[in-house]
């Protein structure tokens, strides 16, 4: 009777965890398919070097991705350690009886087998469920998990770079609109005074028609970007999200650049390379594919990576030209400011000369952004 009775509670015990382990997958399962968002009252500020951690936050795909496989790990966890206690259990009960004072009788040898018995199976499931955890938690798997994040930043990174150029040109094209504008009106004025023609009145119009044009496709595109860029973090778009600046070029850093060293570890880091050299091949016709196919993913991928770099040396080219530029501009503009206290500058004269010099300030910052962006797509190939 004590035989059974012991049976019928080691049953419990098994088909209690059984299904403890199938509620916490199940509830696994349940929790990453729900996602409760939240956002705290006042200004929501987005950094470009914490873009990482806003999509990790805000992505609703990302978090998915990340929450189901944290609740996997989570509960296989759980179970590992409703697995362990239990064999911990059944081996203590077992010494108990084995460490007794008088021999023991066959009931409770066989009771003694028993708790030995099922510690094993338990320590054998726990043993398998130890390795199901290692392979989640590999450095295969983790490296997995963040070139899917990777993607998500870099997409996040361009998004960003896009809208904060155009927003950078639709300061310059604001000042472009209010200097056409004045020009127009004195136009106007001259019109009115018989010192002007109608042709150059209506070149004047002609012209702060494509300027407010350009600015209105501007703030249109602007508008767009940064809809996109905040929708993909997950931030609402308001008067209290503030979009922040691009980090300056890190000269120093692409200067240092060795095409050579890198070319040789984005080859080592590419998937179809890779694949390519690890395909099974054990006849020589199947060598011969295998050595035609890690040509040719090789060659594809040197090709794309001497583009990313040409556009990286383009990009420096560009910006050194966008400070030369700049540099004449404030000097220019420095002896507009002379002649405009002095009085010798019209309204229409100054401001047109104030949007010139926005114009070079604002080229320079876009090339500073383009060759950011150069870089990071530069480091993203590697």
């Amino acid at each position: 009777m004590k035989q059974r009775k012991q049976k019928g509670g080691l049953g419990a015990v098994k088909i209690g965890a059984a299904v403890v382990l199938a509620a916490v997958l199940g509830q696994a399962q349940l929790t990453g398919s729900l996602y409760v968002r939240a956002e705290e009252a006042g200004t929501v500020a987005v950094d470009y070097n914490q873009l990482r951690e806003l999509l990790k936050q805000g992505n609703i795909s990302l978090k998915k991705t990340l929450g189901d496989r944290q609740d996997q790990l989570d509960a296989y966890q759980e179970i590992w350690d409703i697995l362990k206690r239990e064999q911990g259990n059944m081996e203590d009960r077992a010494e108990e009886l084995e460490e007794t004072d008088h021999d023991l009788t066959e009931e409770e040898r066989e009771e003694a087998q028993l708790y030995s018995s099922n510690a094993f199976m338990l320590r054998s499931s726990a043993s398998r469920i130890y390795s199901q955890l290692e392979n989640m938690t590999s450095e295969k798997t983790e490296r997995s998990v963040e070139k899917t994040i990777d993607a998500y930043v870099a997409v996040a990174q361009t998004l960003m770079n896009s809208y904060c150029q155009m927003a950078q040109n639709v300061e310059s094209g604001e000042a472009r609109v209010e200097a056409a504008r004045a020009s127009y009106e004195a136009a106007l004025r001259r019109q009115s005074a018989g010192s002007a023609v109608q042709e150059e009145t209506d070149q004047a119009k002609e012209k702060m028609d494509q300027a407010e044009q350009s600015l209105s496709s501007l703030k249109l595109q602007t508008a767009s970007l940064r809809s996109q860029l905040l929708t993909m973090l997950g931030i609402s778009d308001n008067d209290q999200t503030v979009i922040g600046s691009i980090p300056e070029p890190d000269l120093a850093a692409i200067d240092a650049v060795d095409y050579e060293t890198d070319r040789v570890k984005a080859m080592g880091n590419d998937t179809d390379v890779l694949s390519a050299r690890h395909s099974q091949a054990d006849t020589p016709g199947e060598k011969t594919v295998r050595a035609s196919l890690v040509r040719e993913s090789e060659g594809g991928k040197e090709a794309d990576f001497l583009a990313v770099y040409e556009g990286l040396l383009a990009a420096r080219s560009e910006y050194q030209a966008a400070m030369a530029a700049y540099e004449s501009a404030s000097m220019s503009y420095q002896g507009l400011l002379r002649k405009q206290q002095a009085g010798m500058l019209t309204n229409a004269q100054y401001l047109e000369g104030e949007a010139d010099f926005q114009e070079a300030e604002s080229l320079k910052e876009t090339a500073a952004m383009k060759l950011t962006a150069a870089y990071e797509a530069y480091c993203w190939e590697v």
